[in-house]
């Protein structure tokens, strides 16, 4: 199993990050993908990446801290993204449900970060979560991410992770050219939508993450996520696609390693 997509330097799992990288062969774990968040977590990436053969990272400024995007956090992605153990620019783009950089400082870093892939020539990690219409003069993240993605033609696509869209979403992000990762959270059972796109959405553009710590599967809400847990995320792939489960595990690695083609 690949998990695509996870924080293992978070407050929630940091004291526990050697203990669940030694279990990787005991967890069925072939590798990890760790994108940052900041300046900060993306030195922090890109060491455990560096330490662990089974870690790879990603470097760039999430929407959160778009308002703290500077020419230090651009220079680090500058002086290391030709590292073997880099393989994306991510996590970046939109998040108008906490909002906490102005809307206009993440559309700007956003837009940069996408130049910055094709500069690099790698792939790009997108986080986007729409806010609620009601409390937001800007809550549509993914009309918003079209919009960018439609002028910025990433050389080396590009996934959608922790997908929270429905089918049609999952329609326009194909039509890009676009992977589209699911998280622990299609298990949920409110989550009928995830599951629906999940149905539509072919077998050869699917990844898999845990994003944890966070999104813990549905029986284990009260702690924090895992990369083992990444299971579950197959398991629901493999019921909805009616496929066997070791074909889930096989799929979406080589989906990983076509995407982040320096895997």
């Amino acid at each position: 199993m690949v998990d695509s997509h996870c924080h293992l330097y978070d407050d929630k799992i940091v004291d526990r990050c050697q203990d669940i990288i030694s279990n990787f062969q005991n967890d069925n774990i072939d590798y990890v993908i760790i994108p940052s968040c900041d300046y900060d977590s993306e030195q922090k990436a890109l060491n455990l990446a560096k330490r662990y053969d089974k870690v790879y990272c990603a470097l760039a400024v999430h929407p959160h801290d778009a308002k703290n995007y500077d020419a230090l956090c651009e220079k680090f992605v500058l002086d290391n993204y030709s590292n073997a153990k880099v393989v994306a620019l991510g996590e970046f783009g939109f998040d108008y449900f906490y909002n906490l950089s102005p809307y206009q400082k993440q559309f700007e870093v956003a837009e940069r970060q996408m130049v910055l892939c094709n500069e690099c020539d790698l792939p790009a990690i997108f986080h986007i979560r729409d806010g609620l219409a009601n409390e937001t003069e800007h809550f549509d993240a993914y009309k918003d991410f079209f919009s960018l993605a439609n002028r910025y033609s990433l050389k080396r696509s590009g996934v959608l992770h922790c997908f929270g869209g429905d089918k049609d979403k999952a329609r326009k992000a194909l039509d890009l050219g676009f992977y589209i990762s699911f998280t622990c959270n299609v298990t949920y059972k409110s989550n009928e939508h995830l599951r629906e796109a999940l149905k539509y959405i072919p077998m050869d553009r699917l990844l898999i993450e845990t994003d944890s710590p966070y999104m813990s599967p549905r029986h284990q809400r009260n702690l924090p996520n895992e990369p083992k847990n990444v299971k579950y995320v197959a398991e629901c792939m493999s019921e909805i696609k009616n496929i066997d489960i070791e074909n889930v595990y096989n799929i979406t690695k080589e989906n990983t390693e076509k995407l982040f083609y320096k895997i």
